[in-house]
């Protein structure tokens, strides 16, 4: 398990002198961008389409339950080339976010995609008045498309006419651009400077290291890295409060424009999930957060120190005997052996997809997107981005990612195009639950060990990340967007006191808030995709559900596992969970949590003292 030390200073690698082996194989979608521009080039442009769309399908829908069908079909099928094409392109782009040639792809299939989908801007305001649509969605051909067309029923009053869909639908590149905005500026347009540590050595800083360098047993790194991080940030107050208040005042504005009461509602509503269960998790959090307390509690005394600060509470509360670092194929393995509680097919696709078909890019060059995802096509592998630095939450980090690209891998196979997107809310129970189970393999099998010590450590840092801390993210956003829905104007002041007053009420009277923790807001590319965090929490108390029922019945939740995983987005996504045996709405998946949380507090308790 031990590997080398890290060398703090290394020269970070151009993308050009990283090795293949490193890097993911985009072949699936296209071997370069000479190949990527031709299938650009065949697409049809947007008067030859709006001419095919006039001819055949505008206005002649409720003639047959076929040209339906046809209609449907033939968007999907542009749409999956136009997937092909912009996921490639952003692909390519998060190696080097200041490539000018991946940077001008994207943004030639932004424009293509939003110019070519606004010709279908009819379609849902049509279905919506064929009176039979909601006999023929029940029989051949279109019963394919039941979940689809009933959904679309569902949401009925709040689809506008075919006018106002095709208005939203051909500026919806402009309103996205608040993401685009801060994923520039956190990736390209930051300067950090190195921070010493307690023999005045220098580290690197930037948005990978950051993390690292906070987990780091010496304090005075840590304190010069947080203040490093976050004295650059707070030079961009201004503009990142204006940016997030576009942001957020925009998705206030259309919820409005769709007859919802506010933002929230709208976000929630594809989902089918109730507003009460958002603000339902928020107050079982408040009710629970003496917990965290508690936590903060024993990480001041173990490490000796006279306040928790905001950098001290990534590092490890063991400090281990030894350097616990991962080679890429000493983390790969552990995965590897951790995972196979879900079976012998399971394990061989993922074994495949981590070595010889190279779903993964770990290597960190300049230029590369900060942080961790998985992502790809309908008809392409899975694609997971990762800088491998060699720690602990590394190996967290690839486990969770192969969560998500196993759940996609499974709901491609299983799923016709249309039904194969599942939703964010059951998208964080896979990797979590790869999570749990990296956990529970090593406190079994490397019981006393350095590892299973520090894992332990590590388990009450993952719960207090992906629940608690996530929570907080998710009451901030609560209240940004209750002043929006008022249309009141943001200020850095008020964001800034919202998320200090936040932390306060979380974290308790053993922890120091240093004036820096303010701007913590500003970091989160997450507030660009609203109220998405909240459903890391829901995930992780779901997959905390389905590691104890492994544990208690292998054989019958490894059923429910695969039948979760194969569903895709085929039901809504309350529904599908429960077919896994988590009922949100009528047990208590976030008590029980709690409940594994408190164990764990004071099981560290007693081995650390």
């Amino acid at each position: 398990m031990k590997g080398r030390l890290m060398k703090e200073m290394q020269k970070i690698k151009k993308r050009n002198e990283v090795k293949t082996e490193e890097t993911w194989n985009l072949s699936d979608l296209f071997k370069d961008f000479k190949h990527w521009s031709n299938e650009f080039n065949n697409l049809p442009n947007e008067e030859s389409l709006e001419k095919l769309v006039e001819d055949k399908y505008k206005s002649k829908l409720s003639s047959s339950p076929e040209l339906i069908y046809e209609c449907i079909k033939f968007k999907d099928d542009l749409n999956h080339r136009l997937e092909n094409l912009f996921v490639y392109a952003s692909l390519r782009n998060t190696e080097d976010v200041a490539n000018k040639e991946s940077n001008e792809a994207v943004g030639k299939i932004e424009i293509k995609l939003s110019g070519l989908m606004a010709k279908f801007s009819f379609l849902e305001p049509e279905l919506l008045n064929i009176k039979q649509l909601t006999d023929w969605l029940k029989k051949e051909p279109l019963n394919t498309y039941q979940f689809r067309l009933e959904e679309l029923i569902r949401k009925k009053a709040h689809i506008l006419t075919e006018q106002e869909e095709n208005i939203l639908a051909r500026i919806s590149v402009s309103l996205n651009m608040f993401d685009e905005i801060h994923g520039k500026w956190n990736n390209a347009d930051l300067k950090f400077l190195p921070a010493l540590d307690s023999n005045n050595k220098e580290h690197l800083v930037s948005n990978s290291r950051y993390s690292l360098n906070l987990q780091s047993k010496d304090r005075e790194l840590r304190r010069n890295t947080f203040n490093s991080y976050f004295s650059e940030i707070s030079k961009w107050r201004n503009t990142i409060t204006s940016n997030y208040y576009g942001n957020m005042l925009t998705g206030s504005t259309i919820a409005k424009i769709r007859k919802f009461s506010g933002f929230l509602e709208a976000e929630l509503f594809d989902d089918n999930i109730p507003t009460s269960l958002y603000d339902g998790l928020i107050k079982s959090i408040k009710n629970n957060i003496d917990l965290l307390h508690q936590s903060m509690k024993l990480r001041k005394k173990l490490l000796k120190i006279d306040a928790v600060n905001p950098f001290d509470r990534s590092v490890s509360l063991y400090e281990s005997k030894e350097e616990i670092t991962f080679s890429w194929e000493e983390g790969r393995d552990l995965v590897l052996k951790a995972i196979t509680p879900l079976g012998e097919e399971y394990v061989a696709v993922a074994t495949q997809g981590l070595t010889i078909d190279r779903w993964v890019d770990r290597a960190e060059n300049e230029g590369k997107r900060s942080g961790a995802f998985s992502w790809g096509t309908y008809s392409s592998r899975p694609y997971m981005l990762q800088s491998w630095t060699g720690t602990l939450s590394d190996v967290y980090t690839l486990a969770h990612e192969l969560g998500h690209s196993m759940h996609s891998y499974y709901s491609n196979k299983n799923q016709p195009y249309h039904n194969s997107g599942y939703t964010i809310f059951v998208a964080e129970v896979a990797s979590t639950l790869n999570e749990a189970l990296l956990s529970d393999y090593i406190l079994t099998h490397m019981q006393d060990s350095e590892l299973a010590k520090s894992v332990l450590s590590e388990n009450l840092e993952n719960f207090e990340g992906t629940v608690l801390r996530q929570c907080l993210f998710a009451a901030f956003e609560r209240e940004a967007s209750l002043i929006a829905d008022k249309e009141e104007a943001f200020t850095p002041d008020t964001l800034e006191e919202i998320y200090m007053n936040l932390n306060k009420f979380w974290y308790g009277d053993e922890c120091n808030y240093p004036e820096f923790i303010r701007y913590g807001w500003m970091t989160i590319p997450h507030f660009y995709s609203a109220f998405y965090v909240y459903k890391y929490a829901t995930s992780y108390c779901a997959s905390l559900a389905l590691a104890e029922n492994l544990r208690k019945d292998k054989n019958q939740t490894r059923e429910d596992i695969f039948r979760f995983l194969k569903a895709g987005g085929s039901k809504p996504p309350l529904e599908i969970l429960k077919d896994a045996g988590i009922d949100f709405l009528n047990s208590d998946p976030v008590g029980n949590a709690f409940a594994n949380y408190k164990r764990n507090i004071e099981l560290a308790e007693k081995t650390f003292g």
